[in-house]
């Protein structure tokens, strides 16, 4: 049992779920009119969601649907770490192995996250441009 790489996954699971909870909430407070203002912290920030209060709101709603599936991807691949990590403590798993859902689900979750801003960018613009 390689202690070093099961710390390492260990440590990759919490990761996931810290990004996955704090994607969640983001997508669930963007749900509601006003819960999340325009601001410089929390959100998704870019020139054209930036440009307006409406172009904000108009970004992350149009968002929630991609940061929902992000966060989905998150929990899910921390769920396939940890059956990993009992795989390796078994020593029925390589370490390289056990690191592909860890991987490949913070590769997923960025990956979901790029969509939901590409999203909100489109959503923004449309309020700007209609403005």
């Amino acid at each position: 049992m390689d202690t070093e790489a099961l710390v390492g996954m260990l440590v990759g699971i919490v990761g996931l779920v810290i990004c996955g909870v704090a994607v969640h909430w983001t997508a669930r407070a963007s749900a509601k009119p006003g819960a999340l203002p325009r601001n410089h912290t929390i959100g998704i920030r870019t020139r054209a969601t930036q440009a307006s209060d409406e172009a904000w709101e108009a970004g992350h709603e149009a968002s929630i649907p991609m940061m929902l599936r992000s966060a989905q991807a998150a929990y899910v691949a921390a769920g396939f770490t940890a059956f990993t990590v009992v795989a390796l403590a078994l020593g029925d798993m390589s370490v390289q192995w056990a690191f592909v859902p860890l991987i490949g689900g913070f590769v997923v979750q960025i990956a979901y996250a790029l969509l939901a801003t590409r999203d909100a960018n489109r959503a923004a613009r449309a309020v700007t441009d209609d403005g």
